[in-house]
């Protein structure tokens, strides 16, 4: 039984251990004999914790923490590994991993400046002005052609990919100013190259209203989002105004209002003239206000016919940004396991995330630790509370690190087992 107690998170996390001890000889034959809990066991008695408490901080049972210690199968689990790193300050390699993020990001792009965790916005602007602002045909400035199309196509490709590596509060000042940048071109194009430069200026307008709904302020998310729509709709470009409504769908999530997650779904999906990825994004958002107001049949329907839409796709990877080239049968799968979630059958989601994750995990750590939160979930319902642990301090590692509360809001939903030991630390954690 779990002690119906309040746990507490370390206030030092990398509380004083001598660097000597990670070269002692005990440490090493641990690692010779490639025996990860006993490492784990060496750093706990260096923190003068017995396995009980260590237990509480990390969210596992008295026994589990035995179990682990001595070799047990949760030595060799990677997301275990993980959390006593973390929380123990132990260095990765010594455990067998590469990286305290080992798995959780993907490589950043080529040629691309970071500072601090953001990207540099004047670099990127760098990259692109000489093409638009390129004085070398006789006295007079080039008008906005292809090429320079073709560079800030670049350039929101690279900030898209940036989205699965970088804090969203890092990297919205640089979207804005990229955003701003283009706008000031609008007066320089002529000819259908007018309509594309809109069509990048909503590209960058609707990614600006991502990043305010990855961190809550739903005020500038909606703001973003209807500028790009009236952009989009200004450059005649259906598959961009159903990605405004599907965002707008996912804005009226957060703000509880079922029928219109349903409703603008709907309009993103009946908009005429959209390609069989953004009509398959539409309908997995549709399937979850469904989902949101139990209508079971309605949402595997959409799923359904989602999947059948993006089936033996093939699309081919781009330098330059093509909306909702990225998205995969794989994106309709975890959408089919959170929606049994949100409908109750948490065995079933259970079963559907494990064997998606096992099989590589998204690289992209906002949308990974959304997933996660909802697995914990599902673990938690079904009273398998060491997996929820698991899971959810994962789960809250990848909100910390990308600064998304669209996962910090899945993590609450854990609040009916608040006072279990296993998931009290991550409601600690996110301050409730």
């Amino acid at each position: 039984m779990y002690r119906e107690i309040e746990a507490e998170i370390p206030t030092d996390p990398e509380a004083l251990i001598p660097a000597s001890l990670w070269a002692s000889w005990e440490v090493r034959q641990a690692v010779l004999h490639s025996s990860p809990g006993s490492v784990i066991a060496i750093a706990r008695r260096a923190r003068g914790l017995r396995q009980d408490q260590l237990g509480d901080l990390a969210g596992f049972s008295q026994s589990a923490i035995s179990r682990l210690e001595s070799g047990g199968n949760l030595a060799y689990d990677v997301r275990v590994l993980r959390i006593f790193q973390r929380l123990l300050s132990i260095p990765a390699h010594l455990l067998g991993l590469t990286d305290s993020d080992a798995g959780m990001r993907p490589a950043r792009p080529a040629g691309v400046t970071v500072l601090d965790g953001a990207l540099d916005g004047h670099a990127l602007l760098i990259a692109c002005a000489p093409a638009a602002f390129y004085a070398g045909r006789g006295q007079h400035r080039n008008p906005i052609d292809e090429e320079v199309i073709r560079q800030l196509l670049v350039l929101r490709r690279v900030i898209n990919d940036a989205d699965s590596w970088c804090a969203s509060a890092s990297l919205l000042p640089s979207v804005r100013q990229l955003y701003e940048f283009v706008d000031r071109l609008r007066p320089l194009a002529r000819g259908h190259h007018r309509a594309q430069i809109l069509d990048v200026a909503a590209l960058f307008a609707e990614f600006c209203g991502w990043l305010h709904l990855q961190q809550g302020d739903l005020t500038g998310a909606s703001w973003w989002t209807e500028r790009a729509m009236q952009q989009a709709l200004a450059a005649e470009d259906p598959g961009l105004v159903a990605y405004c409504y599907r965002r707008l769908s996912m804005i009226a999530e957060f703000e509880d209002d079922d029928d219109r997650v349903i409703g603008l779904a709907r309009a993103a999906v009946r908009e005429p003239g959209v390609g069989p990825q953004i009509k398959a994004m539409a309908l997995q958002q549709q399937a979850q206000g469904h989902a949101r107001v139990g209508d079971e049949r309605a949402c595997l329907n959409a799923l359904d016919e989602a999947q059948q839409l993006v089936d033996g796709i093939q699309t081919e990877r781009t330098t330059e940004y093509r909306l909702g080239n990225w998205f995969r049968t794989r994106h309709i799968e975890l959408q089919r396991a959170a929606v049994c979630v949100e409908l109750g059958r948490t065995a079933e989601a259970q079963g559907h995330y494990q064997a998606l994750l096992s099989n590589g995990r998204p690289t992209c750590r906002w949308l990974l630790g959304m997933h996660l939160a909802k697995l914990a979930y599902a673990y938690a319902s079904g009273g398998e509370m060491e997996q929820a642990s698991i899971a959810g301090s994962e789960a809250l590692a990848l909100a910390s690190s990308s600064g998304s509360v669209l996962i910090t809001r899945e993590l609450r939903k854990l609040r009916p087992w608040s006072r279990v030991p296993s998931v009290a630390g991550i409601f600690h954690a996110i301050g409730n």
